[in-house]
């Protein structure tokens, strides 16, 4: 099992929701107004004045093939709205209860 954890600006929120009915991601987590900076180009979404932008982010723990369509939808949807802000993580989900 694996945790894909992606942040994307809110913008993308429909792209996001797409991806995961696509891969077969039922479970999940998501945060609204969540602030923050990318760590190589794109301005903050900081939900102010200056960076009025604001990001959500959704967390889903799946098997290694939806992991990999998710990572791969990800990826899809960044080359296309590169500009808009949207990052996926995966870490490896050691147990479940």
């Amino acid at each position: 099992m694996k945790a894909i954890f992606i942040v994307y600006n809110q913008a993308l929120t429909e792209r996001v929701a797409e991806l995961l009915d696509k891969a077969g991601a039922r479970g999940f987590t998501q945060w609204e107004d969540v602030m923050g900076r990318g760590t190589k180009t794109g301005e903050p979404h900081m939900g102010t004045h200056t960076w009025p932008a604001m990001n959500s982010a959704v967390l889903s723990v799946v098997d290694e093939e939806k992991a990999k369509k998710l990572l791969a939808g990800v990826k899809a949807i960044e080359e296309k709205a590169s500009r808009q802000g949207i990052r996926a993580f995966q870490w490896p989900v050691e147990e479940m209860v």
